[in-house]
């Protein structure tokens, strides 16, 4: 308490010490100096006339050191003018007591003063403690006033908006809040607006984005509720929001990764249904997992239906009695194939089925189950039954023939060797008719033919099935061998024009008469097919390991489809029929035999304008076989 007057002093101590410590003065430069030295008092009381300086520049002085809530100012004055009250107010007091003053006013007017600043204390500690709880949490959030201005942005906010607390506030909150639509682009109403117009708590609708200060874009999520005094004067709103940069990162991430979930999951399910054989997955519990297309095909059954049903369920007892035990096996964690015939249907019959299981197995925990693919072979084992059943038929069929040729043509070789040797003598005899002698060389001629035929028949039935022609090898020329066999076709064919060209050794070790039988055979057939009036060409060459020699005739090519099978018994090198009766189609199939035996190699290269050309290739010694 300031008062220049002993007295006043004196009375004011004895009445506000028995309550309050009291420090008195004498004038405000006493007063100002204490200030100075320590904390302030919990009220100031100042008479309005004192020496020196005045109450009224000691009030306006303090006032701009502390505020209202921190000292408190109780002017004294026995100048009771309005006018006198309001200066004094507007030089900083609190209040305003005029001399002389009542004992119980000026101990009200005391205690009214320090209950405010103990309000205001408490204020202050909320707002501190409210202050530090919302720059400590880890939302942004900034708070206006009922207009809309911005009264406070925490750190969070700061650092969100680009804004610093300072810079925004009393600023539209729409400065500094602007929002516009993640999808189209467009500007978003503030929710702080909504608060205020309706009065509730408002949040965000739809993916937003906040614009920062410097124009970037950030996703939030936010939400806005007014600010009350009591429960009806709205004063202001508070806004919280956050930044989900990082969770809408994560959302993306997420939805990316379920939409190649989906697709694999349909790649995986077009990729099991379009595979034919029967798969499944079973669980530990002996039910189904997921199973494709064929298998709901096989039972008659929805996919979806058959998911969770147990396997005996599905099958039937009858066929889980045949297939229960290898069950069992998958689901001890064993792989295993089998096949299971006559398994009971359970649409009816039976089925014979080929089955492996595959144990679902995951490192130091038991077996999880098994795939099982699961093939119907009921017709594929008829139709092996059956083609083995045909297989065998016609092996027995073609041994039968064989052996039937093999017998005919043997025993024909004795009756066929009598008519030639009576021909032979026949024609030998002098004096006979014409006629006669020539119907005996036509019996020659043609019993002749037979005995080839029946020789070519005994070589196929001998290649056929007693393993390939025997052969027996010795040393041989085949310059010498090739020129008597020319000579012979020659002889035998008065008009045919063969030219040899030969070079090289010709020595070698092989059977001279299979040799000379495949010479016969190449060089007929070159005659017989070839254009008329045109040479064959017969050329051998003879180098360090091999013999080679070609046939060459020329005319039209053989047909392509015909070359394949060229070899073949029973087949021609050209579509014309052979009505002469001289060949039954077993020529080339002998010629190949007997140059197999001798470990050589048979080609034919024919094509228009160049004509046909058999080649053979001998290895100089081949060895003697026997047929097996």
């Amino acid at each position: 308490m300031v008062d220049d007057s002993p007295m006043q002093l004196e009375r004011a101590r004895a009445l506000l010490s028995k309550d309050h410590a009291v420090e008195t003065f004498r004038d405000a430069e006493a007063m100002l100096e204490r200030l100075h030295q320590g904390p302030p008092p919990d009220v100031l009381l100042l008479d309005w006339q004192l020496p020196g300086v005045s109450g009224l520049d000691a009030c306006r002085y303090v006032r701009e050191q502390y505020d209202d809530v921190t000292l408190p100012i109780l002017i004294l004055s026995a100048r009771g003018a309005h006018a006198d009250f309001a200066e004094g107010l507007r030089a900083g007091a609190s209040d305003y007591v005029s001399k002389p003053y009542d004992d119980a006013e000026l101990l009200a007017r005391v205690g009214g003063l320090l209950r405010i600043r103990a309000q205001g204390q408490q204020l202050r500690e909320r707002e501190a403690y409210l202050a530090t709880t919302l720059s400590s949490i880890g939302d942004a959030v900034i708070t206006t006033d009922q207009a809309g201005h911005i009264t406070f942005l925490n750190p969070v906010a700061e650092r969100v908006t680009g804004w610093s607390d300072a810079e925004a506030r009393q600023r539209p909150v729409t400065d500094v809040f602007r929002l516009i639509d993640a999808s189209t682009r467009a500007l978003v109403e503030d929710p702080v607006g909504r608060v205020l117009t309706r009065g509730t708590v408002q949040g965000l609708i739809g993916p937003t984005l906040l614009l920062r200060k410097d124009g970037s874009e950030v996703p939030i999520e936010d939400s806005a509720a007014p600010i009350r005094v009591g429960t009806r004067e709205l004063t202001g709103v508070v806004l919280v929001f956050r930044d989900v940069t990082e969770q809408r990162k994560t959302q993306l991430r997420n939805e990316a990764l379920d939409a190649k979930v989906r697709a694999s999951e349909a790649e995986l399910r077009i990729l099991l249904d379009a595979i034919p054989v029967l798969v499944s997955y079973v669980t530990p519990e002996e039910t189904y997992g997921r199973v494709n297309k064929a298998y709901e095909d096989w039972f008659g059954i929805a996919q979806d239906s058959l998911r969770g049903r147990s396997i005996r369920e599905v099958v039937g007892d009858a066929a889980y009695e045949v297939l229960g035990p290898y069950v069992k096996r998958g689901l001890a964690g064993e792989d295993l194939s089998f096949e299971q015939h006559d398994v009971p249907y359970r649409l009816g019959g039976t089925r014979d089925v080929r089955v492996t299981f595959i144990a679902h197995r995951e490192a130091g925990q038991p077996a999880g189950g098994y795939v099982a693919l699961l093939q119907d072979i009921t017709a594929e084992r008829r139709l092996t039954k059956e083609r083995e059943r045909s297989a065998q038929q016609q092996r027995e069929q073609a041994e039968f023939e064989q052996q039937l040729i093999g017998i005919v043509s043997h025993d024909l070789r004795n009756p066929l060797g009598a008519i030639l040797m009576g021909a032979s003598r026949l024609n030998q005899q002098d004096g006979l008719d014409s006629n006669v002698r020539k119907t005996s060389a036509r019996i020659h001629s043609s019993a002749a033919r037979a005995v080839r035929m029946v020789n070519e028949l005994l070589d196929f039935t001998q290649a056929r099935m007693g393993g390939g022609i025997r052969i027996e090898c010795n040393p041989t020329d085949f310059h010498s061998l090739l020129r008597t066999m020319v000579d012979e076709v020659e002889a035998a064919n008065p008009s045919a024009r063969v030219k040899v060209e030969m070079s090289g050794d010709g020595l070698g070790l092989w059977d001279g008469d299979r040799l000379s039988q495949v010479l016969q055979n190449l060089v007929t057939n070159a005659l017989k097919y070839g254009e008329p009036g045109t040479p064959v060409l017969v050329a051998a060459r003879g180098d360090r390991e091999h013999v080679t020699f070609s046939v060459h005739n020329e005319g039209a090519p053989l047909p392509a489809d015909q070359r394949s099978a060229l070899f073949e018994p029973f087949q021609r090198g050209t579509g014309t029929v052979d009505k002469t009766g001289r060949s039954v189609g077993l020529g080339l199939f002998i010629v190949k035999s007997i140059v197999d035996a001798h470990g050589g190699h048979i080609e034919v290269r024919s094509e228009a304008g160049k004509g046909t050309t058999f080649i053979v290739s001998l290895p100089r010694h081949a060895r003697s076989s026997a047929p097996r």
